[in-house]
């Protein structure tokens, strides 16, 4: 197993922590390092770690790294075939990680894994999770992510990045207190970064019907933070679609069930609620959206845009990595 290691100083606890792998580099030298600061340096390292073998790339930093490398083996295709990938929570939300993550951000993580890799028979838990594509109807190239959000997943994100030095450095937990105050607005009717956004959604063969949403996502991911599941559909589809729309009913006697993933007969579409698991879907937003935790603003055009399957990666973890 040849193995890259993709480190991006600016994540949050490297920041915090900028020596804490020093001594696993020293006593691993045939290991390739490369430190990444941009999706431009992601590239390049991916490029140069392609050129020399590597079949196992181990991202250090948070779920905007995570996007940038996951970017660039879908769009540019270094490798002739995909590299295992593994995940250290270096972010502050570190969702992706939570999901598909290696272990816990300290020093014997990476010390755990590359004594693993250089025994004589290494055995490692092994995780495919679908990759999501958005196509664009101009001439911008796709991306590639595994979390997609609009509504007040987006205003949520743009508040995490405005309190980093408060709420948004305290990762999960930080996530938590951002629904919390989005809660307590919903209970307290309080429309302060709640405003609805009108959403045009179409599925399969239907056209697309415009509504307004408070929450939309489209995910990959089988956890999002602090443990929610908030997907209850039973159809088959790698795409992990859930909606929260205008006007909505029951969501305090619902919401307890719907965010461990468990149905509800009250939480119905004419209620407000869908959960779907889908292989392809047309938006056409009048908002940006959070790719990843990265926010973006949406194009001018009247096209939709397209989120799809666009392949799968394996993920490596250690036994006592996050489930």
């Amino acid at each position: 197993m040849h193995i890259g290691v993709l480190y991006n100083p600016l994540s949050g606890r490297n920041k915090r922590q900028p020596l804490l792998f020093q001594g696993v580099y020293a006593r691993y030298p045939a290991v390739q390092y490369a430190e990444v600061t941009t999706p431009v340096d992601v590239m390049k390292a991916l490029e140069a770690f392609a050129h020399n073998h590597v079949n196992l790339v181990v991202v250090i930093g948070g779920d905007g790294t995570v996007h940038a490398t996951v970017d660039v083996l879908f769009n540019y295709q270094p490798f002739s075939k995909m590299p295992l990938l593994a995940v250290i929570p270096a972010g502050t939300a570190n969702m992706i990680a939570g999901d598909v993550g290696l272990g816990k951000y300290e020093e014997a993580t990476l010390e755990n894994l590359l004594a693993l890799m250089v025994s004589s028979r290494p055995v490692m838990d092994r995780v495919k999770r679908p990759i999501l594509r958005i196509r664009f109807p101009s001439n911008q190239r796709p991306m590639h992510g595994m979390f997609f959000g609009a509504g007040a997943i987006y205003h949520g994100t743009q508040m995490g990045r405005e309190t980093k030095q408060t709420i948004g450095r305290l990762g999960e937990l930080g996530a938590g207190l951002i629904l919390a105050k989005f809660l307590l607005a919903l209970a307290t009717g309080s429309r302060k970064g709640l405003q609805p956004v009108t959403v045009g959604v179409a599925t399969g063969e239907s056209t697309i019907k415009h509504r307004e949403y408070l929450v939309l996502l489209v995910t990959t991911l089988e956890r999002l933070f602090l443990g929610m599941r908030p997907f209850w559909s039973s159809t088959i589809g790698p795409l992990r679609f859930t909606s929260l729309m205008v006007p909505y009913r029951y969501l305090w006697r619902v919401l307890p069930a719907l965010l461990r993933g468990k149905s509800h007969p009250l939480a119905t579409t004419d209620h407000g609620y869908v959960s779907e698991n889908l292989f392809e879907i047309r938006l056409t937003l009048n908002s940006g959206f959070v790719l990843d935790g990265e926010v973006y603003s949406t194009p001018h055009q009247e096209e939709p845009i397209i989120l799809e399957l666009a392949g799968e990666l394996s993920f490596v973890r250690l036994s006592s990595g996050v489930k």
